[in-house]
């Protein structure tokens, strides 16, 4: 049987271009490595191995928490603590895309637009459900990472983040795990601005 090499590599160039159209989860999360790292060394932030013993952060302070996330607390809030399963929490937020591929900007600090509204210790069904919300964006702040910060602080804190892949927001990447893909990859963001306050009424 004679093989058509003319066809064989078209078939095979098909295949490569199939393959490259989606990332490895490994590629994603060098990628993701490089971006904080850049974003770190672009503003200028040092990075801190422990949390402040006295609570206070300088401007570019942030400390590395075990989720991988970093956080910056620009003010801590009235000492009142959000209580799992319990505290409604009001959020506003500026949003910054800083994945190479996935650059932006998204606000939703002015008073203008509506806060997002999680049960503290119940994310996940909350972020699903404002995905739902067809004419809500709601879903792309609320995560586990951003709700991390309230172990941290309380009422009326005003706090700074960085949240990597495993504790982000939007899911929207298809990631290559063994033979098959997970659309699982959230790009890590630059929260420059988060805004909590408590919903006691």
């Amino acid at each position: 049987m004679r093989i058509n090499i003319g066809v064989l590599m078209i078939v095979f160039g098909f295949f490569l271009g199939s393959c490259n159209k989606t990332k490895s989860f490994k590629e994603y999360k060098k990628e993701e490595k490089e971006a904080i790292a850049a974003l770190i060394a672009k503003e200028g932030f040092e990075i801190l191995d422990r949390y402040p013993a006295n609570g206070v952060f300088g401007e570019k302070q942030f400390v590395l928490l075990d989720n991988e996330c970093y956080l910056n607390v620009v003010d801590s809030g009235n000492g009142n603590r959000a209580i799992e399963g319990k505290t409604v929490v009001l959020m506003r937020a500026t949003l910054v895309g800083i994945a190479r591929s996935d650059t932006f900007t998204y606000s939703i600090f002015p008073n203008s637009f509506r806060p997002v509204e999680f049960l503290y210790g119940n994310i996940n069904e909350t972020k699903l459900r404002a995905k739902q919300m067809t004419d809500s964006d709601e879903y792309l702040f609320i995560s586990p990472g951003v709700a991390s910060a309230l172990e941290y602080v309380g009422n009326y804190a005003i706090v700074r983040m960085i949240i990597p892949f495993d504790n982000g927001q939007e899911s929207k990447y298809p990631v290559a795990i063994g033979s098959g893909y997970q659309d699982d990859y959230r790009a890590p963001v630059f929260l420059d601005r988060v805004r909590f306050v408590f919903d006691e009424y």
